[in-house]
């Protein structure tokens, strides 16, 4: 390429060139692309112009070398002293041109973030130009949205606290996402500076404070002790929580943090520490006004949902799907009670206002919405909806859409498994659920994640007689399980039983109450079948039975419920069942 054509390259090293050397061709002053032994890769118009050469001749050689730049004060070698990492990026050079004439220069040196293979850019300034532009080296390595650090500050400044000790503050700003997703870029880029400058503020003239990544932040403070680091931690999180705060952003600038001491030559490692126990509490939901607070682990963080993440219907299966018009008139009269079953028990447990809750086994909503868990909670607090099936929480997530109810968050998990931190939360509680799990180990795993002083609440169904025409209707069940060696059983609870659990668990039973006899008429022979199917009680029946044989198995039991419908009085077909309630409290 002949000079005056354009940014000139070397083929054999250059990088691609989709890197924008437009941008670099199109700048008011000379600038140079370096690769990181040194060599010279490509010159811009100005470059070609300011040294009069023929870029052909000089590509590839050592840069400094082959365009004569050498330090104003004739201290060393200028690529030496420019390119090791926490170098200043700036400095004073004298550069003598092909007419031996010699010209006074400011060389500025950047390493470029993604090239393959690696380039740094070294920009030319003199004259009017070295004094309007005599704060790029601060500017280059701020960020624009937060004024804080850049990665390019930080790549700079951490060689040099690598060979000191002192303490690492990872931080990270809470829900950024959301605010991007529900409000627009424009309210996240406000709700980042805003959080920017109120840690600025606080951060000590000595320390470094940089922004690390897109909602992360660093903070590098001087002094090894940890246990100070972490103090220093939470009052910048409460002072960016307090001093940012502002009617023109849609939430309140929180932060979750992580703190790591180091030692000389430890620098890199303590900030991944430090961000590994960000992580542990990067789960924290806003906190409670009651103290509790909901901490989820990296699993528990990921499967987290709000109203409007899934807006698919929920699946055929999922509580409450139609079974045509009948049915759908039964249900209305049968959940009619159900939904007051939901409200007693909610009354009954009477949760605290503003209170960290944890609900096990949830379904479509029926104690979170219609039994006024939600309402009965607040926005002040905070309310976790769990439950292992995704087309539940699906249809619960429409529930709190249509009721605006975002602060509602919802996680698929099983009661035996939740992926939540220990003795953090105030409440825990689940209505018939227990029926669906292992009941030992979920209120062991409920015991683990309340705290001292919190609360666990259960509402499980009562075991029933199989009274009527109810034994020949379930003898395949029971054939099949016998088959297998299998108990004939389901999974409801004796008399007493659920006090027994709770108190197994580790929790000191202080309310108990029982509701019933809830009653269960079918109409028709197709309303027992539908509403058994839509129960899923038969499937509870043949928890131990190989997938293969439920379809047969399915098949006869409804053929017999037709059958012997018409056998027996409709008097006969009635289910009744109670229902206990307990609340324990897990010791302090």
């Amino acid at each position: 390429m002949s000079k005056g054509s354009g940014m000139a390259t070397q083929s054999s090293s250059s990088p691609d060139p989709r890197l924008g050397y437009a941008l670099f061709d199109g700048l008011p002053l000379p600038v140079c692309l370096v690769a990181d032994t040194g060599s010279l890769v490509a010159m811009n118009r100005q470059a070609m112009a300011f040294w009069d050469v023929d870029p052909h001749t000089v590509l590839g050689r050592p840069a400094m070398q082959a365009l004569g730049i050498v330090p104003s004060d004739g201290g060393g070698d200028a690529w030496g002293r420019l390119s090791p990492p926490g170098a200043h990026p700036r400095l004073p050079c004298r550069v003598t041109g092909r007419d031996e004439q010699v010209r006074s220069v400011s060389v500025i040196y950047t390493a470029l973030t993604g090239t393959d293979p690696p380039v740094g850019a070294l920009f030319i300034l003199e004259g009017a130009m070295a004094e309007l532009l005599s704060d790029l080296p601060e500017w280059a390595l701020r960020d624009p949205v937060t004024s804080l650090g850049n990665r390019q500050l930080w790549a700079r400044e951490s060689a040099a606290w690598s060979s000191r000790s002192g303490s690492v503050v990872f931080l990270d700003l809470d829900d950024l996402k959301e605010v991007n997703d529900l409000h627009s870029h424009v309210a996240g880029d406000r709700l980042l500076a805003a959080a920017g400058q109120a840690l600025a503020a606080i951060t000590p003239p000595e320390a470094l404070a940089v922004r690390y990544g897109g909602d992360e932040f660093v903070v590098v403070l001087p002094d090894p002790d940890a246990v100070a680091a972490e103090a220093w931690a939470q009052r910048a999180v409460r002072h960016v929580a307090s001093a940012a705060a502002s009617p023109e952003l849609p939430i309140v600038p929180r932060l979750s943090h992580g703190v790591a001491a180091f030692h000389p030559g430890g620098l890199r490692e303590a900030v991944q520490r430090a961000d590994d126990v960000l992580y542990e509490r990067k789960g924290v939901l806003l906190p409670a006004r009651s103290g509790g607070r909901i901490i989820l682990t990296r699993e528990g963080r990921a499967g987290l949902r709000g109203p409007g993440d899934d807006r698919r219907q929920p699946h055929p299966g999922a509580f409450g799907a139609s079974f045509g018009p009948e049915f759908d008139g039964y249900f209305r009269t049968q959940y009619a009670r159900a939904v007051e079953q939901a409200r007693e028990f909610v009354a009954f447990v009477a949760p605290e206002p503003g209170s960290a809750v944890v609900e096990v086994g949830a379904g479509s909503g029926r104690i979170t919405f219609d039994g006024g868990l939600a309402e009965r909670i607040g926005r002040d607090g905070q309310l976790l909806v769990t439950d292992p099936s995704a087309p539940q929480l699906q249809a619960a997530r429409m529930h709190a859409e249509e009721r605006e109810w975002g602060w509602v968050r919802f996680l698929q998990a099983p009661a035996e498994d939740l992926p939540l931190a220990s003795g953090t939360v105030d409440l825990v509680l689940g209505a018939i659920f227990l029926h669906f799990t292992e009941p030992a180990q979920a209120l062991r795993e409920m015991f683990r994640v309340v705290r001292p002083g919190g609360q666990v609440a259960i509402c499980a169904g009562r075991e029933f007689g199989w009274t009527g025409p109810w034994p020949d209707v379930l003898d395949p069940v029971r054939r099949e399980l016998d088959s297998v060696g299998l108990p004939f059983r389901h999974h409801f609870l004796k008399p007493g039983a659920l006090t027994d659990l709770v108190t197994a668990a580790g929790f000191q039973v202080e309310r108990v109450s029982e509701t019933g006899p809830d009653q269960w008429a079918f109409p028709s022979a197709e309303l027992a079948v539908a509403s058994w199917r839509q129960l899923g009680l038969v499937r509870l029946l043949l928890k131990g039975v190989p997938d293969e044989r439920h379809a047969a198995v399915q098949e006869e039991v409804d053929r017999r419920l037709r059958a012997y419908f018409t056998r027996y009085p409709r008097e006969d077909w009635t289910l009744a069942g109670y229902v206990d309630n307990v609340v324990a409290r897990k010791p302090v």
